[in-house]
Parts: structure tokens; C-alpha cells; sequence
């Protein structure tokens, strides 16, 4: 579980925050269609390694782990949800969607969908 949090978390995620999709405009002057692709990039990457190891994951079940949402399945909707906003192609990934879908189904995750709150960009 903590491994797959951690492709999030310390890997993928950090590169596509605002803070760094600021930098990279206002000071790297990136266009648009190459942030686009920074974020792209890095999004792939997360959801293909989650997606490995969920193929290679005998215990993953309705979610991550087993049949109960766990640390784990949180941080793949935070790497699914920003996926979705930026376009990424998903269909290489149907191990992730199916746990993505699961979890959005619970209102708990529902509710913490980014646009739901106050703060959103």
C-alpha cells in the first residue's frame, strides 16, 4: 500500500502542483502546449507505474488492497482526478480506472473531488 501511495505522493504529483506549473509558465515561459506535455508526461508515468504494480498485486481487489479503501486508493484518485483535468489518455490504464471508479462511487471521495472545493484553480 505505502508503495503505491508513494508513486503519488513523492513521485508524480509534486511535478504538476500549481506551484510548479506556475514556475514553469511565468518563469521557464513554457507555452501552453508544452506545460500541457510536462504535465502529461508525469502523469503517465505515475498511473503506468500504479498500474504495474496494481497487475502484479495478488491482494488488489474492489480496491489497491483487498475489498476496503486504504491509504493507497486515495492517492490514486489524486493521481486519476488531475489526469482527467489535463486529458490524459487512460485507456492503458484499466487496473487504475477500476479502482478510480470504485472509490468515486463512495460520497467521502465524491466530496473531496478538487472542483467541490473552495480553493480550486
Amino acid at each position: 500500500m505505502r508503495g503505491l501511495a508513494l508513486i503519488n505522493v513523492a513521485d508524480a504529483h509534486p511535478l504538476i502542483v500549481p506551484r510548479v506549473r506556475h514556475y514553469l509558465t511565468d518563469v521557464l515561459k513554457l507555452s501552453d502546449q508544452q506545460r500541457l506535455a510536462w504535465i502529461q508526461h508525469w502523469l503517465g508515468a505515475g498511473l503506468q507505474a500504479i498500474e504495474t504494480l496494481l497487475a502484479n498485486h495478488s491482494e488488489s481487489g474492489r480496491f489497491c488492497h483487498g475489498d476496503r479503501p486504504t491509504v493507497a486508493d486515495i492517492c490514486l484518485v489524486t493521481q486519476v482526478t488531475p489526469a482527467k483535468t489535463f486529458d490524459c489518455p487512460l485507456d492503458a490504464y484499466p487496473r487504475v480506472m477500476r479502482v478510480y471508479e470504485t472509490c468515486v462511487a463512495i460520497p467521502a471521495f465524491a466530496d473531496a473531488h478538487p472542483s467541490k472545493q473552495p480553493d480550486t484553480e
